[in-house]
């Protein structure tokens, strides 16, 4: 009995050291989505919906889209050449225009979400909340690089 109680110790300690080294959740439904762990308040599960809040806001995954949700040590830093001007997507005198019906996602050019929204076609969304930067912004099958 004592051995087993001393293995399942040195397995919960060596467990914690591992969970140390992750920096991101990673939530995979429509494409990676990449939340910095400090960022983090609470993750709940209810009416099919899983819901991340962070100290940026609350976001919701509906469950049936989640493909598989990780903690991940990955950096994403690295951001290819995107078109500036995308079908569906406009970004122009400090404002995003939305051409269509969606979920419309921002991300900091360190691959971290930053802001998530179900928007409306003919949308004028204001970015004056957001730090100068550059952010990636997605919207179905579009994306567009931009700098504030």
């Amino acid at each position: 009995m004592k051995k087993i109680f001393l293995l399942a110790v040195m397995m919960m300690a060596c467990t914690t050291m591992w969970a140390d080294k992750y920096n991101y959740l990673t939530v995979s439904a429509s494409g990676d989505e990449f939340i910095s762990l400090p960022t983090i308040q609470k993750i709940t599960f209810a009416n099919g919906n899983c819901v991340v809040a962070t100290t940026a806001g609350e976001y919701t995954y509906p469950l049936s889209e989640i493909k598989k949700m990780y903690f991940s040590v990955e950096d994403p830093t690295a951001i290819e050449a995107l078109p500036q001007e995308a079908k569906n997507l406009q970004y122009k005198d400090g404002k995003l225009k939305v051409e269509g019906d969606g979920m419309l996602r921002i991300y900091g050019a360190n691959g971290a979400l930053v802001q998530m929204a179900n928007v409306k076609k003919g949308a004028n969304i204001s970015l004056s909340n957001l730090k100068p930067g550059m952010y990636i912004v997605n919207m179905g099958d579009k994306t567009i690089k931009l700098t504030k």
